[in-house]
């Protein structure tokens, strides 16, 4: 049976960065070059990866039961999936004798816009859940409106992909372009985590995973940022 609102889903999560790649041009790659030709194999990796994790942590059992696999919708782990993505955009990277780091980033804003393009397809799987609000809307079988968190997250991620982009427009150095995105997607999945719906009263899996990307990315881009700029101040360093 074909899951017409994850395949929904999938289309808008690629195809709207796969058209503003024309605008936002990728500098790594020879042209000419699609989205799609550069972002499916690591997103599909990314999937299989992400899946196989969550199946190891929730039920071990139902790894080889190729139907138990399959069922995306049952649950993947995002950052294990990101790591994998990210894996396989660096063998690349090396294999075509570029700077890993430098083919991540050029892929960063364009991979942003993507995942924000899924979450805002929340509406063609299983509704778009969130706190009960007057203006907002009704996911299937409730009776009451909720403000669509998902869109709310979307919207946020392509602000940041937007700053992103700025970023590399401005020459900045491929590791504060990389670790600015996953600050910027870890905060989002964070907060939104707060009013999306999960079983008892703690933070589940994903939300704790996207506060320690968040708290390790934020460090990390200090860092970061501070030798950048002693390196700039101290000429002997150059």
């Amino acid at each position: 049976m074909i899951d017409y609102g994850l395949l929904v889903s999938m289309i808008i999560g690629f195809g709207v960065p796969a058209l503003l790649v024309n605008r936002w041009r990728l500098s790594s790659y020879d042209e000419p070059v699609g989205f799609l030709d550069v972002a499916l194999g690591p997103a599909m990796a990314g999937l299989a990866a992400g899946r196989l994790t969550a199946l190891a942590l929730d039920d071990a059992g139902s790894i080889g039961s190729i139907s138990d696999m399959l069922i995306i919708r049952s649950g993947v782990e995002f950052w294990p999936g990101v790591a994998a993505a990210m894996a396989v955009l660096v063998w690349g990277a090396r294999r075509a004798g570029l700077s890993p780091l430098t083919r991540l980033a050029d892929l960063t804003a364009l991979a942003m816009v993507g995942y924000a393009g899924y979450e805002s397809a929340c509406v063609f799987r299983d509704g778009c859940f969130g706190p009960h609000s007057p203006l907002g809307l009704r996911p299937p079988g409730l009776t009451t409106t909720m403000l669509p968190i998902g869109w709310l997250m979307a919207g946020a991620v392509v602000v940041a992909a937007i700053g992103v982009r700025q970023l590399s427009k401005r020459s900045a150095p491929s590791t504060i372009i990389v670790l600015a995105a996953a600050l910027a997607v870890a905060a989002t999945r964070a907060i939104g985590s707060i009013w999306l719906p999960h079983v008892g009263d703690g933070l589940t899996r994903q939300h704790v995973s996207s506060i320690g990307i968040a708290a390790a990315s934020t460090i990390g881009l200090v860092v970061v940022v501070v030798a950048t700029r002693q390196r700039a101040g101290d000429p002997s360093r150059a």
